[in-house]
């Protein structure tokens, strides 16, 4: 054997012997353990955050409540969406018979919350958001509600103003998801609102609207409101939440529920509609109107004595005023009988905006201009007074419905037309010669 075959055979033994000696100690080497992955994995929820977004007052009529969403940022799939329990159509068959009859359809669906951010930026509606302090299990369980809800078989509702509507759905959805722990927190203490007073408060700056509202509403209406069923109002629950602390950590611990707040500015430019703090009192604005009405009424009234003209005229505004408070009563019934609209119901404006000054709307023509039907006419405005001074009585007993802006807008003329009615008649021309 040559030299470098025996170099080679002795380098093959050599590793072979290697190897061999190598082996045993690797396999008494303990292997390394595999990581535990229930250890390891994350809590199923954890991903998620959780922040209530909420949106101040706005221009149109249905914005001046306000708008709260749900906003589920998920850091698992990338996603940012806001649920939120207010989206209905103008489009919707029969919508303004529904929306009078109290059987409006609204939905609840979700959509990208940065989207929606710059949105109410852009219409000027001052934006909240509070993030969440849930736990894991309580973020999942949310976010699967809210999973379930947005189905096409399960978002539709019946909208209700005060009851059942955006913010109430958000409210019932989130303590839902806290085992009711923000229910029993809240729903035991009595607050100053009503929904007259919230209503009133939230629509100051549109009188026609606010004093529409006013006279719609009935005695429930005026009921004090705890602070559960004051989180019909979508500020309200912002307000209430960011200081509270519910039972909701490890061994029934008390948490704090808002984590974090921040506010977002509307867009420089855009109309900014203030929110009250307080409902305005009511009485004196609308006391004012009744008594330049009255006024009115009386100016004109005694001027027709002497002139046909006026006469003409004070027929026509007793005419116009009769049929206004005519029509009013006669909706005010048909709300309360014919609508599902509780809130309309037993209804004290009803003494204020009788159906019986209908019949003013041909009486005063008759008996003043004709002189027809003086005694009915005299004996109907002397029963709208009556009825409008008993509702004036029930006004100021205390624990009764919220009426008496409504009767120092309609007593002072209801006063002043009986007082004209019952006036001498007012003397027909003499005619002319031939």
């Amino acid at each position: 054997m040559s030299r470098w075959r025996r170099w080679c055979a002795a380098l093959c033994v050599g590793v072979a012997a290697l190897a061999c000696t190598a082996a045993p100690v690797a396999a008494q080497t303990p292997a390394p353990r595999a990581p535990n992955s229930a250890a390891a994995a994350p809590e199923p929820g954890s991903e998620l955050e959780v922040t209530l977004m909420t949106f101040g007052l706005g221009q149109e009529v249905f914005e001046r409540f306000g708008h709260n969403a749900l906003w589920i940022h998920d850091a698992a799939n990338g996603t940012d969406v806001a649920y939120n329990w207010g989206l209905f159509s103008f489009r919707q068959p029969h919508f303004l018979q529904r929306f009078l009859t109290g059987d409006t359809k609204y939905w609840m669906g979700g959509e990208d919350a940065n989207l929606m951010i710059a949105q109410y930026q852009a219409l000027g509606r001052p934006i909240t958001l509070q993030r969440l302090n849930l736990t894991p299990a309580q973020k999942l369980a949310l976010r699967d509600f809210l999973h379930w809800n947005e189905q096409e078989e399960n978002r539709y509702y019946r909208y209700d103003y005060f009851r059942d509507n955006c913010s109430t759905r958000l409210r019932d959805a989130l303590d839902r998801a806290l085992g009711g722990a923000l229910r029993a927190a809240t729903d035991t203490i009595r607050t100053p609102f009503t929904y007259r007073r919230e209503s009133v408060r939230l629509t100051d700056g549109d009188r026609p609207i606010q004093t529409g509202i006013d006279i719609a509403l009935g005695r429930p209406a005026d009921v004090p409101l705890t602070i559960w069923e004051s989180f019909f109002i979508p500020m309200r629950l912002r307000d209430a939440i960011r200081d509270i602390a519910l039972p909701i950590g490890p061994n029934g611990a008390r948490v704090q529920l808002v984590a974090e707040e921040r506010h977002i500015a509307p867009f420089p430019g855009t109309a900014l509609v203030p929110e009250l703090a307080a409902a305005p009192r009511l009485v004196w604005r609308l006391l004012l109107v009744g008594l330049v009405l009255a006024a009115t009424f009386a100016v004109i009234r005694i001027m027709a004595v002497s002139r046909r003209g006026a006469a003409w005229g004070f027929t026509l505004v007793a005419s116009v005023w009769s049929l206004v408070c005519g029509v009013i009563g006669v909706v005010l019934v048909l709300a309360w009988t014919m609508t599902r609209h509780v809130f309309w119901a037993w209804n004290e404006n009803l003494f204020q905006a009788s159906p019986l000054s209908l019949a003013l709307v041909v009486l005063v023509p008759l008996a003043l201009l004709r002189g027809r039907a003086t005694r009915a006419a005299r004996l109907t405005a002397a029963a709208v007074l009556l009825l409008s001074l008993f509702g004036a009585l029930l006004a100021i007993i205390p624990g009764g419905q919220e009426s008496r802006a409504i009767v120092a807008l309609f007593l002072p003329v209801h006063l002043v037309m009986a007082w004209a009615i019952a006036q001498p008649q007012v003397k027909p021309p003499a005619p002319r010669a031939r």
